[in-house]
């Protein structure tokens, strides 16, 4: 039994890590932030991404990084563009597919942590991400 426990480990990865995942690089030191859009919804996309960049202070604090998804074909994380193959990596991850404005917000440990069709203000994921027990330890370090 416990040999075959073993061969699933190896098989699935021990650490679970998906090696075509363009977040890969940001668990557990990041949290990210995704905005996908459809054309007809850049607007909205660019509005979203104005009220998250505002407040660069807040945003680094928390240690996040942003991510733009444009109708699956092209996309940034972090300021570095990504590739097509990734882009609809994302949307599949995230089920985008079905919606013209989709913002994800992942936490360091890779969980999704909020989903939203529509904009969020800053000050809404801000207090989420304030209330998770991560952030409250950095916090009182930071202290």
């Amino acid at each position: 039994m416990l040999s075959i426990a073993f061969i699933l480990m190896l098989s699935v990865g021990v650490s679970g890590d998906n090696p075509g995942d363009p977040l890969e690089q940001f668990a557990w030191k990041n949290r990210v932030i995704l905005v996908f859009h459809s054309e007809k919804n850049a607007a909205v996309a660019a509005q979203q991404l104005a009220v998250l960049k505002k407040d660069g202070k807040e945003f680094d604090d928390r240690d996040l990084v942003l991510g733009v998804v444009d109708g699956g074909s092209k996309g940034s994380i972090d300021g570095a563009s990504i590739g097509a193959k990734d882009a609809a990596t994302l949307q599949q991850t995230f089920n985008q597919t079905n919606s013209d404005f989709l913002i994800v917000l992942i936490g360091k440990d890779g969980g999704v942590k909020l989903k939203e069709q529509i904009a969020v203000p800053a000050s809404t994921i801000f207090d989420l991400i304030d209330s998770m027990p991560m952030r409250r330890s950095e916090m009182r370090r930071n202290q």
